[in-house]
């Protein structure tokens, strides 16, 4: 069994692979004319979706699983290459749940950062400025999760403990532990109301796509600070824009953008109150350890004809 490798890491990591099977050879194929090469063979490929090239995927004779080393798997699902691989039957499986509990801890601190004030403390210290400034805490204060997948579900976890009331907004009607009121995606303007921070974590989907413009940031409390943690192409960044310009909203702090990296002249870089992050809220020393675990088990699972973990299902794009 031949896998192709479109991710540059340590050759030890592809030995614990291949320690697994005496069969299986894990291939790197680093550029587009190595891929098409081992993808005659390949049955399986393993890497970020970046670096994979989808029209050969599509094209590849002997290819039966991909398995992703993010969670997000939209690269593949919106590219015009999906349909091809899900007539092929082709397995995409992800390392859903690897970021939870980081991307989870980038979300308390953004809002930590808010309600300590912690930027502006930072901008008088390097001004050398000692100046109070009324600050606050997040204890009583309303926190609306827009996705309650393994993230949204652990930051509504710790936000509890800080004593936060937690609503969550997701497609169906299932209770979660700590979320006090569950609405429906058509159902925003209602979760919204009174919330002091508002938290994306969704997929990028055909139905969230551009899912945050005018009428819903017009929906949302002036005093209210938007996170996105999720996928930068659910929000429509000019009408974001606007709401922070015209004082419609609080602040913003976003990990993900529509374009990466954010071009220079983006207005956020020049909005006091934007905490702009670049892309690095799931992103953790020993990371590759923690993903290899959920590789191991699933190539486990491929070779004795089992289900695999994390797969993803084509109608829901995720």
């Amino acid at each position: 069994m031949k896998m192709m490798l479109t991710q540059d890491w340590k050759e030890k990591y592809s030995r614990e692979l291949e320690n697994q099977n005496p069969e299986l050879k894990v291939i790197k194929a680093l550029t587009r004319e190595k891929q098409q090469t081992v993808l005659q063979e390949a049955e399986a490929v393993l890497g970020f979706t970046g670096s994979m090239e989808m029209d050969l995927l599509a094209g590849a004779p002997q290819l039966i699983w991909i398995q992703v080393l993010s969670a997000g798997v939209d690269r593949i699902m919106t590219s015009e290459y999906a349909d091809i691989l899900r007539q092929k039957e082709v397995a995409i499986t992800n390392v859903r749940g690897l970021h939870r509990d980081i991307i989870a801890e980038h979300t308390l601190a953004l809002m930590l950062s808010f309600t300590r004030r912690l930027p502006e403390f930072y901008r008088q210290q390097q001004r050398r400025i000692w100046k109070r400034l009324p600050v606050d805490y997040l204890g009583d204060k309303k926190i609306v999760i827009l996705g309650l997948g393994a993230i949204g579900k652990e930051i509504a976890r710790r936000a509890g403990a800080f004593n936060m009331t937690v609503v969550g907004v997701k497609r169906s009607p299932e209770e979660v532990p700590g979320v006090v009121e569950i609405y429906f995606p058509n159902q925003l303007k209602e979760a919204f109301q009174d919330a002091d921070f508002i938290t994306a974590v969704l997929p990028l989907t055909p139905e969230t796509r551009q899912m945050l413009g005018e009428d819903e940031f017009a929906a949302m409390p002036d005093k209210a600070v938007f996170i996105n943690v999720g996928r930068g192409r659910v929000v429509k960044e000019k009408a974001l824009i606007s709401a922070l310009q015209q004082g419609k909203l609080a602040g913003a702090a976003l990990d993900v953008f529509q374009d990466e990296p954010l071009e220079a002249t983006s207005p956020f870089y020049e909005m006091n109150n934007v905490i702009i992050t670049p892309h690095i809220a799931g992103s953790f020393p020993d990371y590759y350890n923690r993903a290899l675990n959920i590789v191991c088990e699933n190539l486990k699972r491929y070779l004795n004809d089992r289900e695999l973990i994390n797969q993803v299902d084509y109608s829901r794009g995720y």
